[in-house]
């Protein structure tokens, strides 16, 4: 893209997040020092248009972002690092509120939801997965046929998991009594949430054959146990929806706020793929529910200790302040993270 038109692009975004009004060809020119005549802004914001990163505003004709208009604004943000970072005697502020010395992990996450919105003036979102400690108590492999052993384990809960493997190649019994050795004294008391850690140690110690074959292992007693997650969902500062011109119509305002009303699916919505320790930043059409298509979704991976993760974020108008809310966001979950 040539450097003057991404410089008309980004002046667009800039001037549509701060005022939320549609941009035209003259205020350009006069606020912004392009050196070119509004015929030739024009020609730039229709080459643009034609382009799918801006789009006609309904009410004047003058340019608003499009999805993909942003989506080009937040990757070039990323990619070239200019994210707003926070001076540290603010992160050493927010760093004492949180109070992770004194406080729960619930009263933590919740403070730093409330701390979110309050930075960010959106609405922000948590979700908590905290997961009980459970240690393998007994383990076995039995066979079942040349191509299926079945997986016992017995956890200090007094569960009890019963679940077949199928195999690519058949096992027989003087392998399967090695495998039942070696897994006995690699994972009787051990933690189900230090399983992955444990494989990697034991990686270099065996054949590849044999480390497909726990990993698969490993992967099933993690499934099972994902059922015993609590997922706590913590809604922050939806009152903070006022601070947008947008939502003067009432009929716009409730309906965004009805989308918290089932915490049920903003649980799903942020812990859909909780092992994406990415940054998640989805924009309008991005957004996998229908409800969500005019609105921006950023999330950010925390991990509080290794029974405590989830994720915290943001939930507004695609018309936000990326590069300082992302900056916000990363801060929260880092400090979550310590």
């Amino acid at each position: 893209m040539k450097d003057r038109r991404l410089q008309i692009l980004f002046s667009i975004i800039n001037s549509y997040i701060l005022e939320g009004d549609p941009v035209g060809s003259k205020s350009l020119a006069s606020d912004y020092s392009f050196d070119v005549s509004p015929a030739t802004i024009r020609n730039d914001m229709s080459s643009l248009e034609k382009s799918g990163l801006l789009k006609k505003a309904h009410t004047s004709s003058g340019r608003l972002p499009s999805d993909k208009g942003y989506r080009y604004f937040v990757n070039y943000l990323l990619e070239n690092e200019m994210i707003v970072a926070e001076t540290e005697a603010k992160v050493d502020s927010i760093r004492k509120m949180l109070g992770k010395e004194s406080h729960n992990t619930s009263d933590i996450v919740e403070t730093a939801t409330k701390i979110l919105a309050a930075i960010t003036n959106l609405t922000a979102v948590s979700v908590t997965l905290k997961k009980d400690v459970k240690k393998i108590l007994n383990i076995e492999l039995m066979k079942i046929s040349d191509y299926r052993v079945l997986l016992i384990v017995v956890f200090d809960n007094s569960d009890i998991m019963n679940e077949t493997i199928g195999l690519e190649s058949p096992i027989d019994d003087d392998i399967l009594s090695r495998l039942n050795i070696f897994i006995k004294k690699n994972l009787i008391g051990e933690d189900v949430a230090d399983l992955s850690e444990k494989i990697d140690k034991v990686k270099s110690s065996i054949n590849n054959n044999l480390y497909v074959f726990l990993d698969k292992l490993f992967v099933r007693i993690k499934n099972n146990s994902k059922d015993e997650l609590n997922r706590n969902v913590k809604i922050e500062g939806i009152g903070n929806i006022f601070n947008f011109k947008e939502f003067d119509d009432l009929t716009k305002a409730k309906e965004f706020i009805k989308l918290f009303d089932s915490k049920e699916m903003i649980r799903d919505l942020l812990s859909d793929d909780l092992e994406d320790k990415s940054l998640v930043i989805t924009i309008g059409e991005e957004n996998p529910l229908d409800q969500f298509k005019e609105n921006t979704i950023i999330t950010s991976y925390f991990a509080i200790d290794k029974y405590t993760v989830g994720k915290i974020g943001v939930v507004g108008l695609t018309r936000i302040n990326y590069r300082e809310v992302i900056g916000n966001i990363k801060l929260i979950s880092d400090l979550l993270s310590e």
